[in-house]
């Protein structure tokens, strides 16, 4: 049971949450681990239902080193909201990070950020989506990108598109306005990458 445990500790399950999660007592989880109970079938589609993976992956078929071991973890650039389920999301030693499949499609310079607002619904982009940026990649007129928007002594990570010298929004609310590139306070970071949809 080694790639169970993996798995469930790459999703942030503990053995208390999957006994709940299969509806039984904590005891039943403690066998199982221990060996002295088998994994039955409607169980590993229970927890492969709640986060994500096939049932396979779950029942360790075709493990091996390449199975154990994530795609690759993109790290999220300010944690995602902890009251939402994104099934690809991957907390490892306090920390959040994207699980993607497309291991070759980004460097090490990669991050995943959460949509708060809806400041781009109108492009498809709704508050809960997850966009794949990269930093030092330049923006194109035209992009939707990730810029900073600083007030005060703090600053706002949002996404606009970037029609120079602004970056305009395109929403159903009125409260967002483009920002021009010329003033001091905001500043282009990198454009955005994939969007991934959650429903």
């Amino acid at each position: 049971m080694s790639h169970l445990k993996q798995l469930l500790t790459r999703h942030g399950i503990t053995q208390t949450e999957l006994a709940r999660i299969l509806g039984r007592d904590k005891s039943v989880i403690t066998n199982l681990f221990q060996g002295k109970r088998q994994l039955k079938a409607d169980e590993a589609m229970l927890i492969a239902g709640r986060i994500g993976v096939p049932v396979t992956q779950i029942l360790g078929v075709g493990a091996g080193k390449g199975f154990e071991e994530p795609s690759m973890l993109i790290p999220f650039q300010h944690e995602p909201e902890r009251g939402k389920h994104h099934t690809n999301v991957i907390i490892k030693e306090g920390k959040s990070y994207l699980e993607v499949d497309e291991k070759s499609g980004y460097s090490p310079k990669a991050y995943a950020l959460e949509i708060r607002d809806d400041s781009m619904n109108l492009s498809g982009i709704l508050p809960g989506d997850i966009v794949i940026s990269e930093m030092d990649r330049p923006c194109k007129p035209g992009q939707v990108v990730v810029a900073q928007y600083y007030k005060g002594r703090g600053a706002e990570t949002i996404i606009r598109r970037y029609l120079p010298p602004y970056l305009t929004p395109h929403s159903t609310s009125a409260v967002f306005k483009p920002l021009s590139l010329n003033e001091a306070e905001v500043r282009l970071v990198s454009p955005v990458l994939k969007l991934i949809r959650v429903f």
